[in-house]
Formats: structure tokens, C-alpha cells, sequence
């Protein structure tokens, strides 16, 4: 899958060198003091810095940059006994020339002023890099004001860069300009984001989780970064159990536990957000793999103690999950709250009416059974659970009228459902809002060849038409499957259902 920057997630924004490190004459805090006025020549550059930053055009600026780099350079000896200082003045006078588009973040010594080793080339990022370095080496207390410092805007434009080649599919310059943006500062989760992108792009699992480890790290409790923290949270979940089921053992427990972790964590920060079906069954099946089948009616507890408070998708998804642990009890409850809470929801009713089978209880199948059919009507298995019904209640009959009764109604249904010219099934329904889609996938069963022109009904939670899509399909030859896709517009909907396909 690829993984785009999430939308939502808090604006990039960069520090500010004048008020950071001079929020105090003569320093930052009584504990981090760097003097830019000794000697005078630091004192002149830091005027220069604010007259090349207010200079109207870019030769401007880069003219007053190229002196004071120029300076710097000649007779270094005279900074030696302050050196945070020096390196203060450089690395805002390296910032500065970063931003400019003729500079950007490589050049030569000469291009930008220096007179020794002209043809040089010069790193600005790498020097940047040092240039804090060597703040911290000369005045360890100011290492918490650099760490804040390294955020600054050549950092902004190297992490932008990185986000925007990685939206763009680019890999290679997301890893570049990700690694770079590191090189500055690694307190932010956004370039690791950027790198775990690339890693899952290119199929290299373990690179790819350990960097949305770090975003997750990084993000801490910062309620800015939860959207890209959760995203992270989400896709490294899906990676473990991804690799949970490549092995085997101790190291498949130890894998799958960490999976299940990360579904349980996001699924109690959104228990009925859109994913949060995915999420549950995620967590199922990572808990089976981890040994703690046990522990799997945790995932849909919170459905059947408040069945009103969530989707059909999450509830029918519940339901899912409680059969395939045989809790069939759980999973009829679920079933049916999803059914009540949209009497429309094909996959709730046609779970609904196999429950009941499983429970014995055919006559109960009829019910939700025509329902089913009404939305359904090309689906072979939907008519069959009129034939399994019919089954269930001829050899649980004693009475043998009755007993031939149910059996005449099994042998129309199943010769109904067989004689169907053309099988449906939904492959697909996704809803927002404001638009639904509707995949369904056609085949042809009769021998001669055909063609259909399908109608697609959308519908609110009382069934009333939302809105419709026709689409043409075929000719089919028989045993031909083909998609068909349909899209509407409209509120409300929350099912669906297609005219008879003859």
C-alpha cells in the first residue's frame, strides 16, 4: 500500500533564532549564555544578519550573506575563544542562504563568500550540522536550546521536500530529503513518516516498522501529530501481523501480541470510526495467532453491552468475529442489532438468517431471508437459504404432510436459485457522507449468451430510493464473470439494492 502525508496533521513550522536564542539580552537562560558581541566582528554580523533578512531582493541578501561569510572565514583564530559564538552566527548566516532558491542546499566555498578553498564543495546541511554540534561541544547547557534550534527553516524546506516527493511516488528523493531533514533534527515524527512510506513502497517490511515506531516515539502525547501517529499506529499494526503470519512459534506469539496491541490502543481512541471494522477483526486474528484465543470476546464486548452506539459495519463485524469462535449466541445479537439499526444491511441480514440455521431456528430464517432476497435478487445463496430452511424443517418434522410440504419447498427453492441466467455477487460497498459505491460482480449461467442492463436502487434506513445508477453489462458467455460499478450522490444511504437481472 502506499501511504500518503495525512491530511489534517499539524502545520510545519520552524523556530526563530532571534527570539529563541535571544529571548535575554546576552543570551537564552541564566544556564545557556552565548555572547554574539565578542569579539566585534560577531557583534557587525549580527547587525548584517538583520540587514540581509530586510533586504528587498535575493542579490541583496546573498551579497550581505557572502560578506559576513567572508568574515568568518578570514583569520578563524579570532573566534577561538568563542566559539558557541562563531558558530551561533554561522549556522544563521547557513539557514539563511538555504532559503534561497539560487543557493538551496549545496553550493561551493566561494559561491558563498569564503576566500579560502574557493573551488570547495560546500555541504550547507552537513555544516549546519556541525555548526550546532559545536555550540553544544563549547557550552553543553545549550543543549536543549539547539535541540530547538535544529528546527529551524532550512530543517521546514528539507522536511516539506520530503513530504511532497513522497506524496508524488518519488521514493528516492523522499529517502534524500527525509534523511537530510534528520540530519538537522530527528525530534520530529514527519520524516520518519516520510521514510516508512518509502520502506513499505519498495516492500522492505523491517525499515518500514521501524520507522512508524519512531513516528508513534516521536509523537509522544502531542495531540498535533494524533492523526499521523494513529496512521502510523495503524499501518505498523498491520505490518506485524502481516509478518506474525510469515512465522511460526515463540516469535509468532511475540509478533502477533505487539499487533494485537497496537488494534486494542487504536480501537479504544476511535471504537466506531471507519476502520474500526477492519480493526476489530485485525485484533481477532492477531489475538488467535498470539495464543490468546481466549481473549477474543474483548474485541466486540463494548458491541454487545452497547449495541445502539455503533455502525451495522462494526456490528456485523462483531457478529463475524463471535462465529468464527463459535459464540453464537454473541454473534445472533450482533446480527440483529445491526439489522435494527439498518434494516437494509444485506451482510447483517444474510448473517442473520445463517445464524439462525446454525441455532436450528429455520422458521426464524424466512424473515430476514426475504428481506434478503429483495435487496439480492440474483444471489444464488440468498434463494438456497430458503431451500436450507425448508431442509431444517422437513427432517425436524414429524408430521409427514408437513414433511413433504417443506421438502417440495426445498426442491422449488434450490431449482429456482439454479435456474438464476445470471448469478450476483456484491464485491463491494463503500459510504461517505455524500457518495456511494456499489461493485457487484455478474455471472452468466445460462448457456446462451446475455446481456443486462442492471439498475442499482439506493436507500436510507427505511428503504426509501435515495438515489440510482443503471449500468450495462454483457454479452456474457456462460461462466463469464464481469464487474460492474455504480455511483451515486446523496445523504442518507445506507444500502442498496438491484432490480432483478432476467
Amino acid at each position: 500500500m502506499r501511504l500518503k502525508f495525512l491530511a489534517g496533521a499539524v502545520a510545519l513550522a520552524a523556530s526563530s533564532f532571534a527570539t529563541t536564542m535571544f529571548a535575554q539580552p546576552g543570551g537564552v537562560s541564566a544556564a545557556c549564555n552565548i555572547d554574539a558581541n565578542s569579539p566585534k566582528e560577531l557583534a557587525l554580523a549580527t547587525l548584517n544578519i538583520q540587514k540581509a533578512k530586510s533586504s528587498p531582493t535575493a542579490a541583496a541578501r546573498t551579497d550581505v550573506l557572502k560578506s559576513i561569510l567572508k568574515d568568518l572565514d578570514t583569520k578563524p583564530e579570532r573566534f577561538s575563544k568563542n566559539l558557541a559564538g562563531y558558530n551561533y552566527i554561522l549556522s544563521q548566516v547557513l539557514v539563511l542562504f538555504t532559503l534561497e532558491p539560487s543557493v538551496g542546499f549545496s553550493s561551493t566555498r566561494g559561491a558563498l563568500g569564503m576566500v579560502t578553498q574557493p573551488e570547495q564543495p560546500y555541504d550547507l546541511i552537513a555544516h549546519l550540522d556541525d555548526a550546532f554540534k559545536a555550540i553544544v561541544t563549547a557550552l553543553p547547557a545549550c543543549a536543549n536550546e539547539v535541540t530547538a534550534l535544529r528546527q529551524n527553516d532550512a530543517w521546514l524546506a528539507l522536511t516539506r521536500k520530503a513530504l511532497d516527493a513522497s506524496n508524488s511516488g518519488q521514493l528516492d528523493s523522499a529517502d534524500f530529503y527525509a534523511n537530510r531533514s534528520l540530519l538537522l533534527s530527528k525530534e520530529s515524527p514527519y520524516s520518519y513518516y516520510v521514510l516508512g512510506n518509502a520502506a513499505n513502497q519498495r516492500n522492505d517490511k523491517p525499515a518500514a516498522m521501524k520507522n512508524w515506531k519512531a513516528v508513534i516515539e516521536k509523537s509522544g502525547v502531542d495531540t498535533s501529530y494524533r492523526e499521523l501517529k494513529n496512521g502510523s499506529m495503524l499501518y505498523l499494526g498491520m505490518s506485524e501481523l502481516e509478518a506474525a503470519q510469515g512465522l511460526k512459534g515463540a516469535d509468532q506469539q511475540t509478533m502477533a501480541r505487539a499487533a494485537a496491541g497496537r488494534f486494542k490502543e487504536l480501537l479504544a481512541i476511535s471504537p466506531d470510526g471507519n476502520d474500526s471494522p477492519n480493526m476489530m477483526e485485525s485484533w481477532s486474528i492477531a489475538l488467535k495467532l498470539s495464543g490468546d484465543s481466549a481473549q477474543i470476546p474483548i474485541v466486540y464486548a463494548p458491541l454487545l453491552a452497547s449495541p445502539t452506539k455503533f455502525t451495522d459495519f462494526a456490528l456485523t463485524m462483531g457478529g463475524v468475529i463471535a462465529t468464527r469462535i463459535n459464540k453464537t449466541d454473541d454473534a445472533l445479537s450482533m446480527f440483529d442489532a445491526a439489522v435494527q439499526k439498518n434494516p437494509v444491511a444485506r451482510d447483517a441480514l444474510r448473517n442473520l438468517a445463517a445464524t439462525y440455521y446454525s441455532k436450528d431456528q429455520f422458521l426464524k430464517m424466512f424473515d430476514p431471508t426475504a428481506k434478503l432476497v429483495a435487496i439480492d435478487p440474483n444471489n444464488f445463496d440468498a434463494w438456497m437459504m430458503y431451500a436450507y430452511a425448508s431442509q431444517g424443517l422437513a427432517k425436524s418434522s414429524k408430521v409427514p404432510a408437513e414433511r413433504k410440504a417443506w421438502t417440495d419447498s426445498l426442491v422449488k427453492y434450490q431449482t429456482y436459485a439454479e435456474a438464476l441466467p445470471a448469478k450476483v455477487e456484491v464485491v463491494g460497498f463503500q459510504r461517505t457522507a455524500t457518495t456511494s459505491q456499489l461493485t457487484l460482480s455478474v455471472e452468466q449461467q445460462a448457456a446462451t449468451a446475455g446481456s443486462y442492463s442492471v439498475t442499482a436502487e439506493f436507500l436510507d434506513t427505511k428503504g426509501a430510493l435515495v438515489a440510482s445508477d443503471t449500468q450495462t453489462v454483457g454479452p456474457l458467455a456462460k461462466g463469464t464473470t464481469k464487474n460492474v460499478v455504480f455511483k451515486v450522490t446523496g445523504s442518507g444511504i445506507v444500502g442498496y439494492r438491484y432490480q432483478k437481472l432476467k
